[in-house]
């Protein structure tokens, strides 16, 4: 399992721009919370979902418990809606104003807002940092997981599971962190207030959203939407030996991240654990 393993290195080793990797800030902005990026917030993100990897490229699967059949362990609970103190407040790095902008207007789009002409009321920004208040978080008691997977069988109508368990390419989801609420912080190129004019952002992204400024001047600005949406995960990788369950290894925080378009991902595709996503 060593060369399999090998491909946890937190280290940036696959150069092909057409891939993320870890100096792609737009991925790793949440590491900080510990968490990784899911770049297109959906309301239906959560706990005990499952992703496969194969031959690189990986792909959403479903529910966990429709490929296990649970043993004498049952399947973890997910506890909804975890008020998250040590999150409150809390305020991402400085971003370019480019990945700042790209990430902004991924949580406009899935707000139901539209972000056409938006990049152009920055134009005099340098930098835009995120700042998150009312998040809450659903997850699982991993201890649980681990024993649930210990005594679980798999599905015999899953016939492709065991080899992708095998093989070592499966992940599920253990938390995912949602709020209704973003907040930026923009900075101009002189590092004094950028101005942003708050009723022309009001007008450009639409009824859906409630735009606002957060404090003195329009530098800090509030997006609010009416149904949380997740926005970041944490997940383990499931370590399989002939046949039979042996431990997980743990995504780190800020090594992934989850396109979860609309319609639906067609696929992402993962060297390690950085992720790119594909349409067609």
């Amino acid at each position: 399992m060593d060369h399999l393993r090998s491909t946890r290195s937190s280290k940036c080793y696959y150069q092909n721009p057409l891939y993320m990797t870890c100096k792609d800030k737009s991925i790793t902005y949440l590491k900080s919370l510990g968490y990784n990026v899911v770049r297109v917030p959906k309301g239906d993100i959560q706990p005990l979902q499952i992703f496969i990897r194969e031959q690189g490229i990986l792909k959403p699967l479903g529910e966990l418990s429709s490929v296990l059949n649970p043993g004498e362990v049952a399947l973890p609970g997910i506890k909804l809606n975890r008020p998250m103190a040590a999150i409150k407040g809390r305020r991402t790095n400085d971003l370019s104003v480019g990945v700042g902008l790209s990430i902004l207007g991924n949580i406009i789009g899935a707000m139901g807002g539209s972000k056409l002409g938006l990049e152009a009321k920055f134009s005099h920004a340098k930098t835009i940092a995120f700042e998150f208040n009312d998040v809450l978080e659903d997850s699982i008691e991993i201890a649980q997981l681990d024993q649930f997977l210990t005594t679980a069988d798999v599905n015999p109508n899953s016939r492709q599971l065991a080899h992708l368990l095998e093989a070592d390419e499966i992940f599920v989801t253990t938390a995912t962190i949602k709020s209704n609420k973003f907040g930026i912080d923009v900075t101009k190129k002189n590092n004094v207030d950028a101005g942003v004019k708050v009723p022309e952002i009001k007008e450009i992204v639409g009824g859906n959203l409630d735009v606002k400024t957060a404090g003195d001047g329009e530098s800090k600005i509030t997006f609010e939407g009416k149904i949380p949406l997740g926005f970041g995960f944490q997940a383990v990788q499931l370590i399989y030996e002939n046949g039979q369950y042996k431990t997980f290894d743990h995504l780190n925080a800020g090594e992934g991240a989850v396109a979860m378009p609309q319609q639906g991902p067609k696929y992402f595709t993962s060297h390690g654990a950085f992720v790119s996503m594909s349409f067609s």
